[in-house]
């Protein structure tokens, strides 16, 4: 565990009240004993299965006064408001709290003390001669009718929040204190001053595999890194709580291993804090539930989707073509079996095999596709910690680098097998003679990749038959609606 801290000081006078904190940051303590944690004990927990914490607080302003004129009866009142930021990186769970070691405000060079306010009561109520404090979270000012109380002497004082998850990468928290005094003539004019301590204990982020989580936005890189390879899991989507097949695979990455199957609505705001996306988005169409005329569209910047049914292939690693030009699965008895995307861990392999929904490139990269031609597009509707795979290249986290990897090579029946589990869904084509075409023999996956000065595709794997599999497939246009296999960052 790393201690270190801040000084400050809270202090009244009768003519002057002014407030400094004490900071103590505590990192990693150890676990069920709190008792030594201010002595700046050592975390015995191994560093090669956690990730250290660190904390920071800041105070703003970290001093300042208010004048009071104290009468011989009433006494008279000052208060003075700090905010103090805490972030917390990489916590497996932490807590923030307000103490002292005194209950008392007491008289620099001198005995006389201020004593703490007796229950709770709002600034203007205060009786003289007390003192005592009120916060608020995530706010920078503290209300008129706030009610003030007594600070705590009691262990590291009063808990103003705990976090209790186990994964925290990063958060960040504001607290407004507000410190408040009413000081009688009877007492000796001088600083009266008590040290509060602000402190933070955060427990190291334990790294744990894929097989230890429960939702999709708690993937990071250091939880694949952590996987063995073969792990396999049922995570849950917090966008709508539907749960994806995810492995670490044989390039050594996890992979989702079940196509995604995200609605997009004008009225869902896509955030970065469950989406893979550096800005809020929100769609600017919502999922179709058919491949109609009024779907379809020319335009390769919109983003298009579709949900074309509940539905999952029935024989995935055997070719069996829908044809053309079809609405949805529900014209294709003979390929599919209706089958919802689970919203449960229900340890089904058929999940595997759900067509998921079919979207268009700038739906698929949340709008950030546009028209480039370089590069990759920098976001996607991925759950957050996941990405789009790559294209054109055979690097680590490149479709084509997924196939090397396997000796997929071009059997078709391996890359629609474990631990794979790609589906032959078809796609949906921008042509009133084609709409949702070739289900039950061809799969298209859409990649992050821009085709090489072309504004008008993007690279995608397509296969279909026994032996044709082609990972750079550039055919065809942006607004074409293929699948989405997402890999974790």
């Amino acid at each position: 565990m790393r201690k270190s801290q801040r000084k400050v000081n809270v202090a009244g006078s009768a003519s002057c009240i002014s407030f400094l904190l004490l900071a103590f940051l505590l990192v990693n303590p150890l676990i069920g004993n709190s008792a030594n944690a201010l002595e700046g004990e050592e975390s015995e927990v191994s560093p090669q299965a956690t990730k250290i914490s660190t904390v920071n607080i800041a105070f703003s302003p970290t001093e300042g006064s208010a004048s009071m004129a104290p009468s011989a009866t009433a006494g008279a009142s000052a208060k003075f408001l700090v905010k103090a930021i805490v972030s917390v990186e990489n916590s497996g769970g932490y807590s923030v709290y307000i103490g002292s070691n005194s209950a008392n405000l007491t008289r620099v060079g001198g005995a006389e003390t201020i004593a703490p306010i007796s229950g709770t009561k709002k600034y203007s109520e205060m009786t003289t001669n007390t003192w005592g404090y009120a916060w608020a979270r995530n706010t920078d000012t503290v209300a008129d009718d706030a009610q003030y109380k007594a600070i705590s002497t009691a262990g590291r004082g009063e808990t103003l929040y705990t976090n209790a998850s186990t994964s925290i990468p990063s958060e960040t928290t504001t607290y407004a204190l507000s410190f408040a005094a009413n000081i009688g003539a009877d007492k000796p004019a001088g600083t009266y001053r008590n040290s509060v301590t602000m402190s933070v204990v955060s427990s190291p982020l334990e790294i744990v595999g894929l097989t230890s989580l429960a939702n999709m936005q708690d993937m990071t890189t250091a939880v694949c890194t952590a996987s063995k390879s073969g792990d396999t899991a049922q995570l849950k989507d917090a966008r709508d709580g539907k749960y994806y097949w995810v492995g670490k695979l044989t390039d050594g990455k996890c992979w989702m291993t079940q196509n995604l199957d995200l609605d997009l609505s004008t009225s869902k705001t896509l955030t970065p804090s469950d989406s893979d996306i550096t800005a809020n988005w929100t769609p600017g169409y919502t999922t179709a539930t058919s491949a109609t005329s009024s779907t379809i569209t020319n335009d390769r910047m919109q983003a298009r989707s579709w949900n074309l049914g509940n539905y999952r292939i029935t024989n995935p690693t055997t070719a069996n073509d829908c044809g053309y030009p079809k609405n949805s699965a529900a014209n294709c008895t003979n390929q599919f079996t209706a089958y919802s995307t689970p919203t449960s861990a229900n340890a089904d392999i058929n999940a595997h095999y759900i067509l998921g929904n079919h979207y268009s490139w700038n739906a698929a990269t949340a709008g950030t596709g546009g028209e480039i031609y370089s590069g990759q597009a920098s976001d996607s509707i991925c759950p957050k910690g996941w990405r789009l795979p790559t294209a054109n290249d055979t690097s680590i986290g490149s479709l084509q680098g997924l196939i090397n990897s396997g000796s997929v090579g071009a059997n078709v029946a391996v890359l629609t097998s474990s631990p794979y589990y790609f589906v032959r869904g078809g796609k949906v084509e921008p042509n009133n003679s084609w709409l949702f075409a070739r289900a039950g023999d061809q799969g298209y996956y859409w990649s992050s990749t821009p085709k090489a000065s072309s504004s008008t595709t993007a690279y995608y794997l397509t296969f279909n038959g026994a032996s044709t599999i082609t990972p750079l497939g550039d055919t065809y246009a942006r607004n074409y609606g293929m699948s989405v296999r997402c890999i974790a960052r």
